[in-house]
């Protein structure tokens, strides 16, 4: 029972880490003054649902389309040779968009200290109350260590001479940013729709478009160069390689039987960290035991869909492959369209 319990665990631990992560992030920003919602089309403020719904399609297809087209710019990079001029790309865009959360996420705490004072240190006997905040020359240093972390994270995730779980951390914790960042500046139905049209497009670049190609030019050796582990241990270059290899496979999450992508952890945390961040408003009206109902549904759908997944992905075989975002995502953002639903009615 306590092995079974534990493989369990072990079987959900990244998943469910990085969704809690994200809503960790996602809830304290909340408590910011910083409104950070971003849209381009935006409903007026006595909007209609179908109206709040139609424009969250239009927003859904301004995110999945340059990502689409994106991934057959990929593939066409690829097989033109250019796989070192795509590493040095990949690698500057996920650095600047790591860096640029790491600050987000670094102000808005530093607002929410500031400003809602919802952390103070008590001095005994004479009750002072200390409040914490950071002036203009800390955020700076917080500008600098932002700029270093994403440097750093990107470093482990790219680069030579990182070990396979220093890898799948470092993917967690920028899966994780990215997952609150969308989950904190998307309006709800830009993310249902977003998550929907991703999870359909998921299952075409699989089993039909691009993912499908980099997967077999990975397994035909035309991405990276297979390195002895120990010759990668010894090559530890943070500051990068000169090789023509593009490391596709650093950018997945690698268990013993089964892999995850970026982007699937990145979208997981997304709909859990955006469940949370939408139970705020009852929260601040009918108090915090609303938070576990949209929660804690939401995270249980994911986890059951990324479950039936991985199964699904065992029976196959050894070099089978399977889109991740789909059955998650449609039992997620179901189970978090019903919940919506029940709330309009109870509370």
């Amino acid at each position: 029972m306590v092995d079974t319990l534990k493989d369990g665990f072990l079987f959900f631990m990244p998943v469910l880490t990085v969704i809690l992560l994200a809503s960790l992030l996602g809830f304290f920003a909340t408590l910011s003054a910083t409104d950070v919602e971003a849209s381009v089309f935006t409903p007026e403020e006595d909007a209609s649902t179908g109206s709040e719904a139609t424009i969250g399609v239009f927003n859904a297809l301004l995110f999945v389309l340059p990502a689409a087209l994106g991934s057959f710019g990929i593939v066409y990079l690829i097989k033109s040779g250019k796989k070192k001029l795509l590493k040095n790309v990949f690698r500057g865009m996920l650095t600047v968009a790591s860096s640029v959360m790491i600050m987000l996420f670094f102000y808005l705490f530093n607002d929410a200290l500031a400003q809602r004072i919802w952390y103070v240190l008590y001095t005994p006997p004479f009750g002072t109350i200390v409040t914490i905040y950071f002036d203009s020359q800390t955020l700076l240093y917080m500008g600098v260590g932002g700029l270093l972390g994403g440097y750093l994270l990107t470093s482990i995730i790219m680069c030579k001479g990182f070990r396979r779980s220093q890898r799948n951390s470092a993917l967690i914790v920028i899966s994780a940013l990215m997952g609150a960042f969308m989950a904190i500046i998307l309006p709800t139905w830009t993310v249902v729709f977003l998550l929907l049209a991703l999870a359909v497009w998921d299952i075409y670049a699989v089993f039909k478009g691009p993912i499908k190609d980099l997967v077999e030019m990975d397994m035909n050796g035309q991405l990276m160069a297979r390195l002895n582990v120990r010759k990668r241990m010894s090559h530890l270059d943070i500051l990068g390689d000169d090789s023509e290899e593009f490391p596709f496979q650093n950018l997945t999450y690698e268990a013993d039987f089964w892999a995850l992508g970026i982007g699937d952890l990145v979208f997981y945390s997304v709909l859990g960290a955006h469940s949370l961040f939408y139970s705020i408003p009852y929260i601040q009206t009918n108090g915090y035991w609303v938070m576990p109902l949209f929660f804690v549904p939401v995270v249980i759908a994911i986890l059951v869909g990324f479950a039936y997944t991985i199964h699904r992905l065992n029976r196959g075989g050894e070099n089978s492959i399977l889109p991740g975002l789909p059955i998650p995502m449609f039992l997620g953002v179901g189970v978090f369209c019903l919940m919506m639903l029940l709330a309009s009615f109870i509370l």
